[in-house]
């Protein structure tokens, strides 16, 4: 089994080396993206008891935080994680956290700054773009809300409400968005 052997590997680097809080935030990442944001942040929490400034974890613990609804929480541990880290390679990704947080608080215009800064960054995936359309979406920019539809589309074809809400989960402000953009629901 799949899970079995990636669990398993994360738990033999915990054994090899006792304080490697990579490992801490690989598992917890893992478990987020399988739908166990709990146990994410426990994972994340485990790592941070090692080192409490380690970005990577902080910005885990920010996105089980974000899929647990406690918007507020992980805006603070992403903000954290981009000040212990200014230039990380991962900033862009950060950003599209903070994105995400922000259409979680229906705050629309935050979290068009946030997507913009998300795909000014580096964060190429398709989704600040889906972030970017639900946002433009919501506060009636259909023309913004098309294009930003139409780049999340050319960089991932099967994309519907349907693939979001199984990838990530149900977020209603997002979903409303996305669906006044016009992504199709299968």
């Amino acid at each position: 089994n799949y899970e079995a052997k990636v669990l398993g590997q994360i738990e033999k680097s915990f054994l090899a080396t006792k304080n490697y809080t990579r490992a801490y935030s690989v598992k917890s990442y893992y478990l987020i993206t399988t739908h166990r944001p709990e146990e994410g942040l426990r994972a994340a929490d485990a790592g941070l008891a090692i080192d409490a400034n380690q970005p990577n974890l902080l910005s885990a613990r920010g996105l089980a935080e974000l899929f647990l609804g406690d918007f507020e929480s992980g805006k603070a541990d992403v903000t954290k994680a981009m000040l212990v880290s200014p230039r990380d390679p991962y900033i862009g990704v950060w950003r599209q956290i903070l994105c995400w947080a922000e259409i979680g608080q229906r705050h629309f215009d935050a979290a068009i700054i946030e997507c913009n800064k998300a795909i000014d960054a580096g964060a190429i995936t398709f989704m600040p773009y889906v972030e970017l359309a639900a946002a433009k979406a919501q506060k009636g920019d259909k023309d913004g809300a098309s294009a930003a539809l139409a780049k999340a589309l050319s960089l991932n074809p099967k994309l519907s409400i349907k693939y979001l809400n199984a990838l990530y989960f149900d977020l209603p402000p997002l979903t409303e968005g996305m669906r006044k953009a016009g992504l199709p629901e299968k």
